[in-house]
Order: C-alpha cells, then structure tokens, then sequence
C-alpha cells in the first residue's frame, strides 16, 4: 500500500510557547517578589559589617548600639599615628567620635539602592555574600583632626624647607630652590583608613593594633611656589599656654606667626633665580609660656577677706554650704565667675535651711537665709585685687559684717555677684568655715600669679547717716502700762557709701584710684508695741501710760526713750537700737541676716529701702 503525505496544518501547536510564557512570568514574578521582599525588610542583610562590627540582620537601632559597644570596647586596642622623616604624633583614641547613627544607616542601605537590584543582593548576602561598610566619622571629627594639626605644626617645626623659613622676624626665601609640602587632605583621608582597618582588624580579637600612616612630601623645583599653602604651613595664631581645670594639664603654649601673602608673591617674582630675599613677618611671642604657668601657677595671694559668721545654726549652715560650692572654683584668664552658677538656686533640695531674710522691708524666716554673707566676702576679697567686678549689688540695708559699700547682696535669677580674671594667669577661688574662740568664720582667699607686685586697699567714704526712727504699733497681747520692742525687726541706722580701691606697685606707689560705685542703706524704725488701751504712745505724758478714767494732755507727751516709765520693758533702758547691724551679730542664737533677697518672688525696685544699687551709680 502506497504511502500518503500528509499535509500540515498551518500554524502549528502554540502549548511550548504558552509553557514558556508562564514559566517567564512565574519567574518574573518571584524576581519582583523578592525584590519587594528585600525593600520591605526593617532589618541590615546578612553578612554586613560595620568597620568589623558584625551588624546582620540587626534593625537600625540595634546596629547603632553594637557600633557603639564595639566603639567603646575596642578604643583601648587601638593606636593611630602619623610619622614624616623621623618625627611623629599619635592619636587619643578615648577622644575619637564616631557617628553610630549614620554607620547603622549607612549598613541598612547595602542592596537598596534600586529597587530591582535588592532581591538579587539579598539572595547573594543569603547564600554567603558579604559587605562592609566603613564607620561614619564626623566631617571635622575632632580627634583625627587634632592629630592632623599636631602633625602639621610638628612637620613645620622639625624641618627647614629649602626654600623659605621664619629667621627672627623675617621669611627668609630663595628663589628656585626646592619647595616640600605635604598633601594634607591625602594625609587626612589615609589616617581615615587606617583607622577603619584598624577597627575591622581589632573586632573581636583581643590584641593590640597598631597602625601608622607614613606621609609623603613633593617637592617643586620648576613652577612658581604655592604662596597660600606657604601661608597655611607657617601662619600660627599665638596662644598663651593654659591649664585644664579638669585635668589640671598645661598645655603648650605656641609663637604667632603671620606675613602678607601678596608681599611674598610680589618679592619672589621680582627676584633672580638663585636669589635670597625675605620680607617682614609678625612674629608674636605668648604672654604665658608653658614653663613660665608651670612654674608660677596660683603661687601668690591675690586678695583676702574674712567676716564673722552669727546668728542661728540654720544661718550658719547656709553660709558654709554656698562658700563651699564656690570653693577650688578655677578660672581661666578672661573667664568669669558668677555666684548664682556657681551655687545654683538656694532651695531645700539643695540642703538649704530656713533662716531670716529679707520680705519687703521686714525679716522673716525663708530658705536660704545667709547666703548673701559668702557673695559679700567673696567680694570683699576681690576689693583686695585689681579684678574686673562685673555685676555688684548693694543691701537694703548694712550688713555689719562688712564696711558699708562692701557688700554684695544676691537673689538668684535677678541679681547676681560677677568679676572676671582679667589677669594672664588662672586663678583660683579657696573658701574656709572655721570656728576659733567660740566664734564662727568665713574665710576667701584669691589665689593667682602676680609678677608684678600689684596690690589694692579698698576705701569707703560714708556720709548722710539716719539714725533710727521709733513707731508704735498696737498689739492686744501686750500688757497694759507696758512697751514691748519688737527683737525681730532690727533698726538699722541708715547710711550711704562711696565706694573706691587704691591700686599700688610693688613699692608701694599709688598707680590708680578705681571708682566702685555708690551704695546706699536705708533706715528701719525701732519699733513698740503697746496695748490699745493704753492710747498711743506718743501722747503720754511724761512717757507713762494714762490711768484708766484720767485725761492725758498731748500738749505733754514726752520721748518715751528719754523718761524711764519704771517698768521691766521700758524702752528708755534698752541698748540703743540704732547701733545694730545685722541681727545675727547681736544674739547668737537670734534672728539672723535679714540682708538676704527672698528666693520665694522678686522684689519690685519701688519697694522701701529695697531698690538694688549698681554699681559706679
């Protein structure tokens, strides 16, 4: 039987092409699936490492912490430092900053840059891929920075370019000679890595590493020189050297140096090949050289005062507790010094205890009582030096423990003590609450350096004095035919004070007379209290209290302070209460310095006998 062709059917089977289809789309559908997948993710892929820090799979927050875990750990392993032709300076490690923040972002962004490369990068870190990430610095991280300036002074210091250095006060060039200089962005950037392998190296091990980033200088021989960097290299700010009053270090101190650029440029190219020439350069020597601080640090007694401390045991504590906040106080030349800082609000919390103080014109017990008797012979001792005063009030009325125009009444957040270290040289603040002879002290002493021998006296001219006043006030609980004085309201005899400190040499020489300011006091009343019923004293006749059922003729009425009326209260044999100061010098165990502001509210300038007085007013 013969054969038979068959013809095909056109357009053949389309089930491979169908097959095929599907299988792309599954696969391009698993493909965006895990790239969703590795978008939508809130933790670092695997096998991501932070400068050596193993951060897989942590959230952001996590890989911050162990960044800064693994920071703080592994500082103590590792020493960084820069050496150029022999000379070399390392880096503090304890003073590195790292950004952990961005180091723990910048790890979270490995494979999520494109949304169609994370699923194949996280399939690649899944099956043993791994990155790392360097760990964030600051853009002016301090401490690499200071080591790239210690290393830029001591490369400038060690070694005599060629071509120009610093002779007396003149830059001293040749022309054509070789110029050195160091690429200092290449030398930051290398210090940089080093510092990271350093960390990769030091994670989890426990050995030392030490890494060390030898710099390299060019030298041009042919084309005209840099001036700027010429500058940049040999320019130096002078600076005085310091004391830490943390870690009471000196630091070094260092010699200004500085030239006009444009001068420079000009005397190079007007010069022959081969030619020396030099132009000025100003050249400015430190005031306070490291072994001159060294050697002269807080070796003299700049000032010194000392006041007695009275009244009630309460008083007594808060004044030792503010002296003592202020005491080893340091501060550096140009500093200031204020008291309300240095003591903070004078509250309860603070262990601060109730005593007299001062509310409106009359005394009362509040919190803090005594405190203004530590800013007053802070002050006193500072009249003893030529301090810059900054910020000085006067009582409202005379403290006693100090001459008038020599007090320096406090009220925290209103007004406060303030001078300044207006010397070269640190000085420090040395307070002392000791007892002696039954008696209660406080003693401050201004340390400082005086290489000149200069002292002060300070001096106050006193005039307009009020004395006292009486007033009478009724009280029902006072006996009949008596007078009782009010023991709690001092009378204060008024008085105003100009203020000035006598500046002396060495030899004793008046140099100058600095105007303090005027201070003024107010007067406060005796005050009495009677019985209603015995009518108002000042219309007693003779100073005796009428007889029930008796007409008193005012015409008569005497000073009851001058006629003894013969009882036990009469006020006519009492010390006179002009001539009290402040009431914790009179009785012990009494009320005590009403001469200190209120720490409850301020106190408006209209109220009597209350108005601050600034100083040179």
């Amino acid at each position: 039987m013969d054969g038979q062709r068959i013809a095909k059917k056109e357009g053949g089977s389309k089930l491979p092409w169908i097959v095929t289809g599907v299988t792309v789309g599954v696969l391009a559908a698993a493909y965006i699936g895990l790239c969703a997948w590795a978008g939508s993710r809130q933790t670092i892929l695997p096998n991501v490492t932070v400068a050596g820090v193993d951060v897989s799979n942590m959230t952001i927050d996590q890989a911050q912490a162990a960044v800064e875990t693994a920071v703080s750990r592994q500082k103590g392993g590792i020493a960084l430092s820069l050496t150029y032709e022999g000379m070399s300076e390392a880096m503090d490690m304890e003073e590195l900053e790292v950004d952990a923040v961005q180091s723990a972002q910048d790890a979270f962004q490995v494979g999520r840059g494109n949304f169609f490369t994370g699923g194949p990068v996280l399939a690649a870190h899944m099956l043993g891929m791994s990155s790392q990430v360097p760990m964030a610095l600051p853009a002016d991280e301090p401490a690499l920075s200071g080591l790239l300036d210690r290393m830029e002074q001591t490369v400038a210091a060690g070694t005599e370019n060629a071509a120009y250095h610093i002779e007396g006060d003149r830059l001293v060039m040749t022309k054509g000679a070789p110029v050195a200089s160091v690429d200092w962005e290449k030398a930051r950037n290398d210090a940089a890595q080093s510092l990271q392998e350093a960390f990769a190296e030091q994670s989890g091990g426990t050995e030392r590493v030490n890494k060390t980033t030898v710099l390299s200088a060019t030298k041009s021989e042919v084309q005209e020189p840099d001036f700027d960097a010429i500058h940049r290299e040999l320019y130096q700010e002078v600076k005085d050297a310091q004391l830490d009053p943390q870690t009471m270090a000196v630091s070094d101190h260092a010699v200004g140096v500085d030239f006009d650029v444009q001068a420079l440029r000009t005397a190079y190219q007007a010069a022959k090949a081969g030619e020396t020439f030099s132009i000025p350069a100003q050249v400015t020597q430190p005031k306070v050289t490291r072994e001159d601080l060294e050697s002269k640090l807080f070796r003299d007694i700049l000032g010194e005062g000392t006041t007695t401390v009275s009244g009630s045991a309460n008083r007594k504590h808060n004044v030792k507790l503010a002296a003592s906040a202020c005491n080893d106080v340091i501060l550096l030349p140009g500093e200031e010094f204020s008291y309300n800082t240095c003591t903070g609000s004078r509250t309860a919390e603070a262990g601060y205890k109730e005593a007299p103080i001062y509310a409106g014109s009359r005394s009362e017990d509040g919190i803090g009582g005594g405190v203004c008797q530590p800013s007053s012979t802070i002050y006193f001792a500072v009249l003893h030096t030529d301090l810059e005063i900054v910020e000085r009030w006067a009582h409202g009325f005379n403290t006693g423990y100090v001459k008038p125009g020599m007090d320096a009444t406090v009220y925290f957040g209103v007004q406060d003590f303030r001078f300044r270290n207006s010397t070269d040289y640190p000085i420090k603040i040395v307070t002392n609450s000791y007892d002696s002879n039954g008696k209660r002290y406080l003693n401050v002493k201004i340390y400082g350096t005086n290489p000149d021998g200069i002292y002060a006296v300070p001096r106050s001219d006193e005039y307009n004095w009020v004395k006292p006043t009486t007033v009478y006030e009724p009280d029902e609980t006072v006996p009949q035919g008596t007078l009782v004085l009010d023991r709690e309201q001092y009378a204060y005899t008024g008085v105003s004070a100009h203020t000035y400190r006598d500046i002396y040499d060495k030899d004793g020489k008046l140099i100058e007379t600095q105007d303090m300011g005027k201070s003024k006091y107010n007067m406060r009343p005796n005050t009495y209290h009677y019985n209603p019923a015995d009518g108002d004293p000042s219309t007693w006749v003779d100073g005796k209290p009428p007889v029930p059922g008796t007409v008193t003729d005012p015409g008569t009425a005497t000073d009851p302070g001058t006629t003894a009326p013969g009882t036990a209260t009469d006020p006519g044999t009492t010390t006179d209460p002009g001539t009290a100061t402040d009431p914790g010098t009179a009785v012990p165990e009494g009320p005590a310095d009403p001469n200190v502001r209120p720490e409850v509210a301020p106190l408006h300038p209209s109220d009597s006998g209350l108005a601050p007085i600034a100083p040179n007013v």
